[in-house]
């Protein structure tokens, strides 16, 4: 019996193959065209480059710090919800509204953001009556440019920027620790920030990485052209029968 079903699947696993030999040419197409039109897209689409700032944070706070966060709005809420070491309370500072205004003013990144809706010439916004908004501009500089995480094990906090301009992402990851200390000073926290590594312009770029890209549509595209060759393979029986 078990010899039958070792036979059978010998038998099934040569269909497979005998399917996939049939239609290999649109395998092999599908994948050459879907690996080199990954490559062409990636080729021109723009170049990113990623800084990070380490910091580190340390000493008590003395109530000046729950101040300092109770006066930034929807974050004082968070004071007591399991924010205790320096490190966490630093991070409220840092991923707050306040602190992205902060950034977005000083480097006038709701122009740089919205390039396409910014006439260079005339020095105003194409659009008068329908402006970017700073909200909208928060947002995409906390998902989209701006990470911030803290390490629990060694206490450190990495400020990573990744952007098209390598020395502004630089500036901009720098800036987060300026701005913090800033802040730090003028609601007189009792808590230190050292500056373990500054940020620096990147020299390679963070992505697109092409050659991930392309292998990654290499076997996407091989799982899509094996589903097909399959799928036709069972219309072509379904003609027949």
């Amino acid at each position: 019996m078990e010899m039958q079903e070792l036979h059978d699947e010998e038998i099934n696993l040569l269909e497979y193959w005998d399917v996939l030999w049939r239609r290999k040419v649109m395998i092999i197409a599908l994948c050459a065209v879907s690996v080199t039109a990954t490559m062409i897209i990636s080729l021109l689409s723009p170049k990113y480059y990623k800084s990070e700032t380490v910091v580190m944070a340390a000493a008590s706070d003395s109530g000046g710090l729950g101040a300092a966060l109770s006066s930034i709005p929807l974050v004082g809420a968070l004071t007591g919800a399991g924010i205790s070491t320096p490190s966490d309370k630093v991070m409220v500072l840092l991923n707050s509204r306040t602190m992205s205004e902060m950034v977005i003013k000083k480097f006038d990144l709701l122009r740089i953001f919205n390039e396409d809706d910014w006439d260079a010439a005339k020095g105003a916004w194409k659009d008068p009556e329908k402006p970017p908004l700073m909200e909208d501009t928060v947002k995409y500089l906390e998902k989209s440019v701006v990470n911030i995480t803290n390490n629990k094990k060694d206490g450190s906090i990495t400020i990573s920027v990744e952007w098209k301009d390598p020395q502004l992402a630089a500036d901009i990851a720098n800036y987060y620790v300026t701005a913090l200390s800033g802040v730090m000073n003028a609601q007189a926290i009792n808590t230190t920030i050292q500056v373990v590594d500054r940020a620096i312009p990147a020299e390679r770029k963070s992505r697109p990485k092409i050659s991930l890209n392309m292998a990654l549509a290499g076997v996407m595209s091989l799982f899509i052209g094996v589903f097909i060759a399959f799928f036709l393979e069972y219309l072509a029986k379904q003609k027949k029968a």
